[in-house]
Formats: structure tokens, sequence, C-alpha cells
């Protein structure tokens, strides 16, 4: 494009478009940008005659309502990104009077602009929650309530988006506004994935208001809500989760670790107490290798606070003694934690001489440990 050309129009100067002998659908740069991208990234602040340009040039070539540079992107997804609501209304309202025959005709032309998507499947409203432009998501909102929004190629919707990016008052407002949003997010996740990795728990409350059953839904890993909460030691979040639906503290992941095995291995206490309080018997389940909580706790780096979240419950002491599939007990394992092993020797219920499948018992494997320190079960 002709340099005085582009900085016309990214001064909003009609003058220098009046007598030219192209159509201004002509003027583009090497992006494919037209003149009406080009005002929309260059202008910083709004005024009363911001949308002047913008009319004007509609007027002389209404089909660069439409036009996408190279990215797939129109007018109308730039005007969103810099937060540009007066020309977002503008062009919505162009796109109304672009098919004049009735008012409906308007309207359905205006949501098939709001819907368009660009090469990586984002919509006008997927980019101006992506910037934080509240003002312009109500507009979009208003205009198109009843579209779902579906994902992008990341995966991202714009409400998982929003929560994602912490911008509670821009996915309120979806939830609000928006008669049925799409909840997904990348790696198989949802929204409430999100809000929990955020530790945002007034989120979580008006996820689980209107999608209860969110609190189940895995992601690629197996993961439900409930593993980030153990995982990332949020003790109300798991709390908030629980009383949404008790059954998640039952879920297991891909490599069958149910919440508590995982706020185990991490010694994240709280979280243990919590899930234990509401779902004592979830603490019978074992994962893939037929690990019980137990063991995961002695494996973990909480130490011997975090076995005795476990052993203070009497009706927990058959854990003391249960085998994984190769035959060892946590006392096999606690060879590996010297902090721990006073406790599990002096258990009265621990059966010391109980021998898995290399025929070791759990005392052989302390004394190997104490000879030979690199030497741990597998």
């Amino acid at each position: 494009m002709d340099p005085v050309f582009y900085k016309a129009a990214a001064d909003g100067r009609m003058e220098a478009f009046e007598h030219t002998d192209y159509p201004l659908d002509f003027f583009r740069t090497v992006g494919n940008n037209t003149i009406l991208h080009i005002y929309a990234t260059s202008l910083i602040k709004e005024s009363e005659s911001t949308t002047a340009f913008v009319k004007a040039i509609l007027c002389k070539c209404r089909s660069l309502l439409w036009e996408t540079n190279n990215k797939g992107e129109t007018p109308l997804y730039l005007a969103a990104r810099y937060g540009h609501v007066s020309i977002v209304n503008c062009l919505i309202e162009h796109a109304k009077i672009d098919l004049p025959q009735d008012l409906e005709s308007g309207i359905q032309a205006a949501r098939k602009m709001l819907r368009i998507t660009n090469k990586k499947k984002d919509t006008a409203l997927h980019e101006a929650v992506r910037q934080n432009q509240l003002a312009v998501v109500l507009l979009l909102l208003k205009e198109d309530p009843d579209f779902s929004y579906s994902a992008n190629d990341a995966g991202e919707t714009p409400l998982y988006l929003a929560i994602e990016r912490n911008f509670g008052d821009v996915a309120l407002k979806i939830l609000e506004s928006c008669g049925s949003p799409s909840y997904g997010g990348p790696l198989g996740r949802t929204a409430l994935h999100a809000a929990v990795i955020r530790h945002d728990n007034g989120m979580i409350g008006e996820l689980l208001k209107r999608f209860g059953d969110l609190s189940k839904k895995a992601d690629q890993n197996g993961w439900i809500p409930i593993h980030f909460a153990a995982f990332f030691d949020s003790t109300i979040s798991a709390r908030l989760l629980l009383e949404a639906d008790r059954q998640a503290a039952y879920m297991k992941d891909i490599a069958g670790m149910t919440a508590l095995q995982i706020a185990a291995h991490r010694g994240n206490n709280s979280v243990m107490e919590t899930i234990i309080s509401r779902c004592p018997d979830c603490c019978e389940l074992v994962d893939n290798r037929g690990w019980n909580v137990l063991h995961f706790a002695i494996d973990g780096r909480g130490g011997k606070e975090t076995v005795g979240v476990i052993l203070k419950y009497s009706s927990l002491s058959n854990l003391l003694n249960e085998e994984d599939f190769d035959g060892n007990t946590p006392f096999h394992h606690q060879s590996n934690s010297k902090d721990i092993e006073e406790d599990l020797m002096d258990h009265p219920r621990v059966d010391k001489m109980a021998f898995n499948k290399l025929n070791l018992a759990g005392r052989d494997i302390t004394l190997l440990g104490a000879k030979s320190p690199e030497k741990k079960i597998s």
C-alpha cells in the first residue's frame, strides 16, 4: 500500500480517499489488511468522531465490512481486540442494514458477522475476552445471546479463556448473558478445571450452580477438578466439589489414582482430611499398581504428618498390611523414610513378617536399606 494512503487510513482521514480512481477495497497491505483493519489497529483512544471515518468508508465500499486479512480477521475482530466499543457497534449496525429486506434479515446478518472465525477458529468474542475488553464482550453477547461459541483450534471457549486468565467479571457476564455457553478448554479440561487451578472458589460455586455435572468431567489424563484441588492443596475447592457430588472422591484418573492419593503423595494434609471426613471408604481404593493411600503417603513428600492423618483413624488400620500388585505392604515402602520408620515398626497392627513377591519381609527391606541406602523398593 502506498505510504500516503496507509497513513491516511491510520489517521482516519477520509479526504485522502475522496478522489482516488481506485475502489477502496483495492487498498491492502501485504498482510491483506484493508483501510478499516489499519484504522481499527492504529486508533489509541476513541472520541465522538471515531465512527465518522468508518461510516464514510462503508458508505463508499460496503464490502469492506466483511473483508478478512491473511489471518482471517475481519475489522470487527480487530475492533474487539482493542476495545473500540463504538466501532464494534457501528460495524454491527451496518451489518444489520447490509441486507435491507426486513429487520430479521438484518439481525441475522449481524449475527453472521459476529460468528465469523479467523484461521485459528477464534470469533470476535474470543478475542474480546482474551484482551479483557468487558464493554465489547457485553455488546457482542447482547447481539447474539443464544450462540454457544464453540472452542477454537486450541480448544478454548470464551468462558474457559475468561476463567483461565482470571477475568472474573467477564466470565460472570458470559454466564449471565449467554443462554447455553460452551465451557470446554484445552486437553479435555473444562471451565471448572480452570477455576480450580486458579483457586477461584467464587467461580467454582457459580459453575457448579450452572453445570452441576462438570465436577465429574475428566480431562485427557482422567483428572476431574478435584484431582487438581488435591494437587494444588486447595482445601476449600475440594470441599465445594464434594458438596456438589461426593462421587468425585471415588473417581480415578488413567493411572488409577484418586484425589486422596494425589493429596497424600503431595503431603497436602488438609485436603486429605477434607476428603476422608466426607468419604472415608475411598481410602480402600487402589491405583493401577495396587497402591492404597498409605502407600502414597509413605512414598510421598509429606512424611510423618501425612501418614499420621491416616493412622489416627483406627478404622483405616487395615491399610497397614494391604499388598500392592508386587506384594509390597506400606511397611515394605517405609524403609525409604526414616521419620516414618519408627511409626510403622512400633505399630501393633503391622505385620512385620509379611513377604512380598521377592520373598522379602518389610523388616528385611529395612535392614537392606540401612546397609545400602541406594536400594529402594520399585
